[in-house]
This record gives structure tokens, sequence and C-alpha cells, in this order.
């Protein structure tokens, strides 16, 4: 697993304008990198509203984000341009980039948790409910981590249940430098 003041590697990526390399995003400010569960978690979808509600906070800083799907560049565009994403999402299919950062997949413990079930009804009084996977690794772990100009971790969150998402402070706080407690 990655720790902070690890090198991130250059995860090459899939758009359906072709691939990308991460490192030519995080060169040009900090780079907040989400790798998700699959289309239906209502947790990554609670993530990406939140995160892409605080986007001017994320560009006053200097930063860019983006999320990382377990689908091909096309599925991962069309979900969330429909879901109103106002940052790219891009495509592992082959779920390379999740083991190069050693994102694994879950166990009971870590996807069916009295924290979860919760969290399920949060997330569906809120009117974000959960969908299906469409064919995805139900079982993926997700993960949030923060990348430096100088390609290092800054912040490496691994979520120890599927709703355990980092709150927008504290990934503000890694994309600022400021030591994370």
């Amino acid at each position: 697993m990655l720790q902070p003041g690890d090198p991130f590697p250059n995860l090459k990526l899939d758009t359906t304008a072709g691939r990308v390399e991460l490192r030519d995003r995080w060169r040009e400010g900090p780079l907040v990198v989400m790798f998700m569960r699959h289309f239906g978690c209502p947790f990554c979808r609670e993530h990406l509203m939140r995160m892409g509600d605080a986007l001017p906070r994320f560009e006053a800083e200097g930063a860019q984000l983006v999320a990382i799907f377990q689908y091909g560049a096309e599925a991962t565009e069309a979900f969330c341009e429909s879901r109103g994403v106002p940052f790219d999402c891009l495509a592992d299919p082959l779920r390379e980039g999740y083991g190069e950062v050693s994102l694994g997949r879950g166990t009971r413990k870590n996807l069916y948790t009295w924290g979860v079930a919760k969290a399920v009804v949060r997330n569906a009084v809120a009117g974000n409910l959960g969908g299906r996977p469409m064919g995805a690794d139900r079982g993926q772990m997700p993960g949030t981590f923060v990348i430096g100009t100088d390609g290092r971790a800054r912040l490496a969150h691994y979520n120890a249940s599927s709703e355990d998402n980092p709150s927008v402070e504290r990934v503000l706080e890694a994309v600022r430098g400021e030591p994370l407690a």
C-alpha cells in the first residue's frame, strides 16, 4: 500500500479520445485521484457529488480531480455525463491501475457492516439510491489519493469499508500540502 511520500505510479488510463497518462496531470498541479467501486455504488456516487460540489475550492488551489472506474471508456464517460460529474472520468477496465496502487477486493467485513447499512439508509433518504454494478466486480474496494507536482502521494486513503470516503476537507488539506493527522 502506498504511503504519503511514496512515488505514485504513472497510470495509463482510457478515454474515448485515447490513452492518458496521469503524470501529465500532476505536473500541472496537485491531482486528486478517486478510484470508484462500480456505477451502482451509492457511496461512490455520494463521493462524486461531494467532490464535484467542491470543485471550485480545488481549482482555487490549482488542483485537478479525476475519477477512475472499472469499465470501458464509453460506459465510464456516459455514466459520469449522466450524473453531471464536472471533472474527468477515466477508464481502467482491466483494473491494472487498481492493482498498481494495491486496491483489492473487500471482504464481508469491509462491504457488509452496520456502518454500511446506516450509510445506505442515509443515502436513500437523500435520494441517492444505489444501482446495479453492471458487470463490474462489486467487491472492488475504492480509494482516494492526492499526488503533488513531484509525483509523490500526499494522501493515500484506502477505504476501510465501502462507505469510508475521506471528507472534502481532508482531501483539500492534502492538496494544500498540510500535514495530515
